[in-house]
């Protein structure tokens, strides 16, 4: 199992930032434990799970590892569009999933970057400006990748929906912040908004 990069040493230093939050972190289990997944299995992975219930798009995810075998650029390309749709895909999530192929694949811009630990010397920002320039990778994709392979401690996620709402009970807002209020909030956690950001996650589990 991967380490734990919500250490004790990391919380300490993010309530020197964040004083108010002490007996929220408190009261919640703190962890991160990045699964350490190749880019290209992690998009893939991010899309199929686009705004479907966590049951719906592991089914889905597992009839397409059925159909393609080995997950690997070349394999999703050797499945047609349809066949894609076949297991559960809609035909949007299915051209989104092909052009994360055909960027890491051979010839494409982010063929260099397959290996687990490729991306590590780039910076979030860095790293966040490679997945945009594909058609169907957003800033939320990029965050959780940054967040849940990589581990990185410096990435907020404003657009979220459960850190807006774990933002609201965090700090007994009255309505839901927006993203640009989330921000403004968290702009003094630099570098380690992602605290924050899994904080607001955390606080949800027990409603």
């Amino acid at each position: 199992m991967m380490r734990n990069m919500l250490t004790k040493r990391v919380l300490e230093r993010f309530l020197k930032k964040a004083p108010e939050l002490e007996d929220t972190i408190k009261s919640v289990k703190m962890e991160l434990r990045p699964n350490k997944k190749p880019p290209f299995e992690m998009l893939v992975h991010s899309i199929v799970y686009q705004q479907l219930s966590g049951k719906a798009a592991k089914s889905i995810l597992n009839r397409l590892l059925e159909l393609v075998g080995e997950l690997t650029p070349e394999s999703l390309l050797s499945k047609k569009e349809e066949e894609l749709k076949g297991v559960g895909l809609s035909r949007q999530k299915a051209s989104y999933v092909r052009n994360v192929a055909q960027a890491f694949g051979t010839g494409g811009p982010l063929q260099e970057f397959t290996a687990a630990d490729s991306l590590r010397d780039l910076t979030s920002d860095q790293i966040t400006e490679l997945f945009v320039d594909i058609k169907g990778v957003g800033e939320w994709t990029a965050q959780m990748y940054l967040i849940f392979s990589l581990g990185r401690l410096d990435v907020l996620s404003p657009k979220d929906l459960g850190v807006r709402k774990g933002f609201m009970k965090m700090y007994n807002l009255k309505e839901m912040p927006t993203p640009k209020e989330v921000e403004a909030i968290a702009e003094s956690w630099h570098p380690l908004e992602t605290v924050g950001t899994v904080l607001a996650w955390r606080v949800l589990e027990g409603d």
